[in-house]
């Protein structure tokens, strides 16, 4: 072990010497001279940031904030002057010191290059389905935290659903690239940098640009990985020149911007609990007597804490202030370039105990050793703590479903506090959020590394072969303790549940490791018109988690922390889990005459989560080509407004090797037979030894999804208006899903079988326009997708129920299986139409009870005169929306800039009953006030939106129904910001090339009719 510690040691040495050297590496003593000039752009407008070197040397600076530049070369020395878009000059000194230089546009190189599976590539030559985000503006100027919601809106076939649940430091969100295509992990594959990661480490604000690959053959050359789409992100790097130092800051006000509806006077929440009991037995005995509703109703506001009328949530949620900064320092000569990146993220929470710093920092360096050799490394790593309470903030929401308005959270001396009335449920008074946030104290420490080392070798022209080690860490300690506090009555002040005083320390470890090598070799070659380039490559990648959890009762004392502290009760567990990959892969580029594009590529993937075999190794090809129509001789005439047309076909398989998490191992090693731990009666002693618990399947092997793709990319009036529109059918086969059990096999679980298939089709549109009035420049991008999904092979007519969700051949992945509500039972009309079912069919309503007035009347949907569970029907298109859709607007105008980002979909709908919303009443629960405001009571004179309040137990007007299907469509004001960039004339002397002072909002406003 301490040999492979030193051998990764000598290697970060070597590089870095390597690096440093080379940087410092100047020319023999020469005559040298001073020059001295100036860049301008066609305009005469002068040009910062322009690369002068010494050609043939290390000798470089950049052009200034007003395009000027001095420098000490050789006196025959020829200088090169480069910016990126720009045509390169070079232009000899010899008999002159003063320069006036005009640097043009290059158009070649100002069309767009977009960052594809193991290279780049111009956009105009592409063949397949991939959208380019320019991250780093959207960073720049937005409070982005997480990658992934940063995502939201700016790209189509991308749909991110924010479900982190606003927890600092997990704040990542769920990313959905062209709808959900298996049963089981449908995460996107996220590369980075040339190596998998996780896009929640990254700093936002040292990304440059996001490439998403969305269809088979842009993303084939990841083979098994990229069933689910990919996600490349690319960090910024340094550049030729002078040191630059930048900074960006950022202070965001967080608040919870959608509460809940709830019922907060104490005396109206009594009088609705006491309205469910009566509903549910009319002979019952009130919870809530006359006099404790009058002594609230009387007492009003005037002592909160002895009579509290308490909405939660103004009590649990805060607006806290997150602080973002970003410093980064980049600069270079022609040899090395580096880019050295910190950043500090300090974010309170919106609630108590939730808090969230990070410390995390990043190194690219690229160093050309040789004409022929390039090194360089680009590592990040961060440490994270988060307070205990970012664990409890799910179980919070629980808990404060379990309280009421007549409990005052905490009192001015800090107490917490309980029911104050004693009618009500005592229990409940554990359920005080504000005691929940603070009932553990802890933290959750992580730390992580991750690292990637290459060497660029080109020993002759066109040929470049790229070997890498790639090397991730990640380090997570969870260190809890239970934290005494007593709760309350406040009315009668008096302790009404005493603390717990018993201590415990509780530790977990977990420890994720990949190793990740590869060497890839590119050739690019060209014959007459032919234009060519190959990819061939192989990578060998491997995963452990590991974990030990410990933990201990009775401390010594309420301070200590440590496990050694404690006296009794002392347990520990820890296990590890393991898989490895090996790859071999290529890809072919053919243009001819920049008309006809081929591209063909090929991944044969090997897993250790499949038996040795056949079964192990999957094999995933893919074709594409694409048409320049513009480029024909017969296009000539419309040359005048059409700027590019181009056609796009496609189609490949991808592989997915991630098995469904719990089945065995978590999936790793389903061919293999599972043991566990049982106990065993022998002569009469029970004996502990190990019992099968899941069988084996041998045959177990990839997943494949089949892609087909058909394009056409346009650019229209002086590149003015440009678009894109697409059509893609997806077909995932092999889905491994657990089949019915034999009884033969007891109570062992089989292992999952590849035996489903699901199919998605839709459209991707996107549509941009960029012009200029005078002084002023606008733009307008639109993007637009539309998804379908269908399971069509599952298991025959067997439905798979898992509650009210649906998986059935012919219907989208867990759709919504419910109950049909014809109308709310409000007339005497309606009871005939009750007596009338019954009439016809004594047992019409023998499955749920007879309904009366303030009940749902179900449909009859299969017309077998009986309302039961056969009645269920498929409602929606499961967690997935249809459609979604997003558009950016913005304006520049002298140094004033504006810009609105609208993001949304369409077509979600989904089941919303949950204990936050529905028409039961349970003493010591909060009511929702939106149902209570519509329930049918007697003598209501308005039509009743929803059913009366019955008490919990009574679940007639609870069943799986379509009532309670939302519609979870929204248009969002997703980021609205104004800035204003101050002249270089101002800036530049304080020795500022660029100042900019914004303001921003975040998730403004959501149009919606959700609830």
């Amino acid at each position: 072990m301490k040999r492979k510690q030193t051998l990764k040691i000598s290697l970060i040495v070597f590089l870095l010497t390597v690096f440093v050297g080379n940087a410092l590496a100047q020319p023999g003593a020469m005559p040298t001279k001073t020059i001295t000039g100036k860049v301008v752009d066609k305009t005469d407008e002068p040009i910062p940031g322009v690369s002068v070197s010494v050609k043939g040397t290390t000798i470089a600076t950049m052009t200034d904030i007003a395009g000027g530049f001095n420098l000490e070369v050789p006196e025959n020395a020829t200088i090169k002057i480069t910016l990126v878009g720009h045509t390169a000059q070079e232009i000899s000194v010899s008999g002159k010191d003063e320069f006036l230089i005009k640097l043009l546009e290059d158009d070649l190189q100002l069309e767009e290059v977009v960052v594809i599976g193991y290279g780049m590539q111009k956009k105009v030559n592409m063949t397949g389905a991939v959208s380019s985000v320019d991250f780093s503006k959207a960073a720049e100027s937005r409070p982005i935290t997480s990658i992934s919601a940063g995502l939201a809106g700016l790209s189509s076939g991308v749909y991110v659903n924010q479900s982190g649940g606003g927890r600092p430091g997990y704040e990542g969100a769920t990313i959905r690239i062209r709808g959900q295509g298996t049963l089981n992990n449908y995460d996107p594959l996220v590369i980075i940098d040339g190596t998998f990661g996780n896009m929640e480490d990254v700093n936002p604000q040292d990304v440059e640009s996001i490439s998403v690959l969305k269809d088979a053959a842009s993303s084939a050359i990841y083979g098994s990985r990229a069933a689910n789409g990919v996600i490349l992100i690319t960090t910024k790097r340094g550049k030729s020149g002078d040191a630059r130092i930048a900074y960006s800051g950022q202070f965001t006000a967080q608040s919870v911007s959608n509460k809940l509806n709830i019922v907060s006077d104490y005396a109206d929440y009594m009088e609705l609990v006491n309205e469910g009991y009566y509903n549910t037995n009319p002979t019952a005995v009130k919870p809530f007597s006359t006099a404790k509703i009058e002594e609230w109703r009387n007492a009003g506001s005037s002592d909160p804490e002895k009579y509290p009328n308490t909405d939660w949530q103004d009590e649990v949620f805060k607006t806290g202030w997150m602080q973002n900064h970003t410093l980064s320092i980049t600069g270079g000569n022609e040899k090395s370039k580096y880019l050295f990146s910190g950043n500090i993220l300090k974010n309170p929470g919106v609630m108590e105990n939730s808090e969230y710093e990070r410390f995390s920092a990043r190194v690219n360096v690229d160093s050309d050793v040789k004409k022929w050799l390039t090194v360089g490394i680009s590592a990040y790593g961060y440490a994270g703590k988060a307070d205990i309470g970012t664990e409890l903030m799910n179980t919070v929401y629980s808990f404060t479903l379990g309280s009421t308005p007549g409990m005052y959270l905490r009192s001015s001396d800090g107490r917490y506090g309980g029911m104050n009335n004693p009618e009500d449920e005592t229990q409940s008074a554990n359920n005080n959020p504000l005691y929940q946030l603070n009932i553990r104290k802890g933290h959750i420490k992580t730390n992580k590394i991750n690292s990637r080392f290459y060497a660029r070798f080109k020993p002759i022209q066109g040929l470049s072969i790229e070997p890498s080690y790639s090397y991730d860490f990640t380090d997570r300690f969870t260190y809890s303790q239970p934290v005494p506090l007593d709760i309350w009555n406040l009315y009668e002040n008096v302790i009404q549940q005493p603390a717990k005083t018993r201590t415990e320390v509780v530790n977990n470890n977990e420890k994720w490791y990949r190793y990740l090598a590869d060497v890839v070799a590119t050739y690019n070659f060209k014959v007459n018109k032919l234009d060519a380039t190959v990819v061939l490559g192989a990578s060998q990648e491997s995963y452990r988690k590991q974990w030990v959890y410990a933990s201990a009762k009775d401390l010594v004392s309420n301070s200590a922390t440590e496990l050694d502290a404690a006296s009794s009760e002392k347990t520990a567990s820890g296990n590890y889990r393991d898989w490895a990959m090996h790859s071999y892969f290529g890809r072919i580029n053919l243009a001819w005459d920049s008309k006809y594009l081929l591209e063909m590529n090929i991944r044969k993937d090997g897993s250790s989560r499949f038996k040795a075999g056949n079964t192990r190794w999957g094999v995933f090809p893919s074709f594409s080509a694409a048409w320049r129509i513009n480029e024909e001789n017969f296009m000539e005439n419309t040359m005048n407004w059409l700027d590019q047309l181009k056609l796009r076909a496609s189609w490949g398989t991808l592989g997915n090797n991630a098995m469904p998490a719990g089945s065995s191992y978590d999936g790793n090693y389903l061919h293999i037979p599972l043991y566990d731990k049982s106990n065993y009666p022998l002569n009469g002693d029970l004996q502990q030894g190990v019992a099968q618990i899941s069988l084996s399947n041998a045959l177990v092997t990839w997943e494949t999804a089949h892609s087909t793709n058909f394009g056409v990319d346009f650019t229209l009036l002086k590149q003015r208006l440009n678009g894109s529109f697409d059509y893609f059918i997806k077909t995932t086969k092999d889905i491994l899903i657990d089949l019915p059990a034999p009884l033969v096999h007891g109570t062992s679980k089989i292992p999952a079988t590849n035996a489903a298939t699901v199919r998605n089709n839709g459209i991707e549109l996107n549509l941009g326009w960029n012009d200029k009035i005078g002084d002023m420049k606008y733009s307008i991008g639109v993007n637009y997708t539309y998804v379908k999904n269908k399971v069509t092979k599952f298991k025959g007519d067997i439905k798979s129920i898992d509650n009210n969700r649906l998986l059935l051949e012919g219907h989208p992945i867990l759709a919504a299986y419910v109950l049909s509500v014809d109308r709310i039972i409000q007339t005497d009309e309606d009871l005939a139409l009750v007596q009338a079912m019954i009439d016809n069919e004594p047992n019409a309503f023998a499955a749920y009870g007879r309904p009366v007035k303030g009940d749902f009347l179900y449909k009859d949907t299969n017309s077998d005169g009986k309302i039961n569970d056969d009645d269920r029907n498929p409602v929606g298109n499961g967690p997935n929306p249809t459609s979604t859709y997003g558009a950016n607007i913005g304006v520049a105008w002298k140094g004033i800039d504006f810009s609105c980002l609208l993001q949304g979909i369409a077509g979600l709908k989904q089941y919303t009953l949950n204990t936050a919303f529905q028409p039961i009443i349970r003493k010591g629960w909060m009511i929702n006030k939106d149902i209570s405001d519509g329930r049918w009571y007697e003598g209501r004179t308005d039509v009743a939106t929803q059913p009366r309040f019955l008490v919990d137990g009574d679940s007639r007007n609870i069943r799986a129904s379509d009532h309670w299907i939302q519609d979870k469509s929204y248009m969002r004001v997703k980021n609205i910001q104004l800035g204003y960039t101050f002249p270089k004339k101002l800036t530049e002397k304080a020795m500022i090339q660029t100042l900019r002072i914004y303001s921003s909002i975040d998730n403004a406003l959501t149009f919606t009719k959700y609830k």
